[in-house]
């Protein structure tokens, strides 16, 4: 007669109990990252649905595309200034003026540097979009929704 080998039924559950775990982790890990990364999928600044109009035609550096200024509003953005640069004609960026890295406040594009750059430790953001080119900033400049009326030349900034 011929002898089976069998696991004693200790182990098979041990086993089965590693699996699932390891499978459980996993997918719970995974769940974990997939909203971390969700969250971290845009650089807008959620709204407080606080509105903030802006008229472009006080600051003269804004009659230029390209043209940049640094602009703190009553109440908002915890009392920092915000970047606002023109894009466009009819397009604007609204930026934090903090620095993702350690809370510095940075330069306007073109001083010192085409782009926005931070005196503190270097790290440098895309003009264009906040982006970062040059750490230590791992993190793009938040930015604001904003809405240009050309005809009144108002910018309405979202907080």
């Amino acid at each position: 007669m011929a002898q089976t080998c069998k696991k004693p039924v200790g182990e098979i559950q041990d086993a089965e109990r590693r699996a699932f775990l390891t499978q459980t982790l996993a997918l719970v890990g995974g769940c974990m990252c997939a909203g971390w990364i969700a969250g971290c999928e845009t650089d807008v600044l959620k709204s407080s649905d606080v509105a903030v109009r802006f008229n472009v035609a006080d600051a003269p550096a804004l009659a230029q595309v390209g043209g940049a200024v640094k602009q703190i509003f009553e109440g908002q953005h915890g009392g920092e200034p915000v970047i606002i640069i023109r894009l466009s004609e009819e397009a604007f960026l609204v930026l934090s003026s903090l620095c993702t890295h350690q809370r510095c406040e940075v330069n306007l594009p073109g001083e010192g540097d085409p782009q926005i750059w931070c005196e503190c430790h270097g790290a440098l953001f895309d003009r264009t979009t906040g982006a970062v080119l040059r750490g230590p900033a791992t993190a793009p400049l938040p930015r604001f929704e904003s809405a240009y009326d050309r005809g009144t030349q108002i910018l309405t900034i979202q907080f």
